[in-house]
């Protein structure tokens, strides 16, 4: 994923990743068309607390750019009446400098999300409130609470509210949670895989101590994947497969088959 267009809207959300709300269709069509124009994902943001909400005062916008080497994030203020307009203009940003939180709570889309969800999102924002936001539909409900930080576009999947300390300085010193992280959004399925279990047998946190160079696909759905760990060359080879069918998320409706990424060897 290249980066997110993030769009304050207060709530309520409606189901569907890019839930109906009080936006309107036509207004969340043109969001989507300029989210798709730019090459990014379209997330839905509202602040923590009811007290910091106000539906008709002027909303956050964020552009934020998850490629590595290209990380940041954008930002600026527009009416709803203005809201697609300033999300399409090139100018009138401004650079966002601190880190953001966002935590999916979209329990409409699986109710996972919101249950745990908001507990996590109240102990991140008991921290660092002004870097917290509540997200639309991210993905992988099963890992709730699932967090997004950005500019760096890592993902850390089933947080507890207890992990919140650990996640805000890492967070804050360019490191990651080896144990709980998912991946970096701007990467391929398979080299999150790898870097994961990479990180997990080498115990590394920093941000930028990993780096993907090429993946492979070969036989009986045998991966490569090349990775720079700490500026030497690395080799993870992985083995794609599925779980056993259970039910996924909370609101699945019949059970599903995950995909899975098993680690047969690292050549170093």
């Amino acid at each position: 994923m290249r980066g997110y267009l993030l769009v304050e809207e207060p709530g309520p959300w409606g189901p569907g990743a890019v839930p109906a709300t009080r936006l309107g269709g036509e207004l969340t069509d043109r969001l989507r068309q300029v989210a798709a124009e730019r090459g990014v994902r379209l997330l839905l943001v509202r602040r923590p607390s009811a007290a910091g909400r106000d539906p008709d005062g002027p909303r956050r916008l964020f552009f934020a750019d998850v490629r590595r080497g290209r990380s940041a994030v954008l930002t600026r203020t527009a009416r709803l009446e203005e809201l697609a307009a300033a999300a399409a203009a090139d100018t009138g940003w401004s650079v966002h400098r601190d880190p953001l939180l966002l935590v999916c709570t979209h329990g409409r889309k699986d109710w996972c999300c919101a249950l745990r969800g908001r507990p996590v999102v109240d102990a991140l924002a008991a921290l660092v409130p002004e870097q917290v936001w509540e997200c639309s539909h991210l993905g992988g409900d099963r890992f709730a609470a699932t967090v997004l930080t950005l500019p760096d576009g890592a993902v850390h999947g089933r947080v507890q509210p207890q992990d919140a300390p650990a996640l805000v300085a890492a967070v804050g010193s360019g490191r990651l949670l080896p144990s709980l992280l998912r991946g970096r959004s701007c990467d391929a399925m398979v080299v999150q895989a790898a870097e994961g279990h990479v990180r997990l047998l080498d115990d590394l946190d920093e941000l930028e101590a990993v780096r993907p160079r090429a993946a492979v696909r070969g036989e009986d759905g045998r991966w490569v994947v090349d990775l720079q760990v700490r500026g030497a060359p690395v080799r993870v080879h992985l083995r794609e497969g599925t779980a056993p069918a259970h039910q996924l998320t909370c609101s699945a409706a019949s059970a599903q088959r995950a995909r899975t990424w098993e680690l047969e060897r690292v050549e170093r």
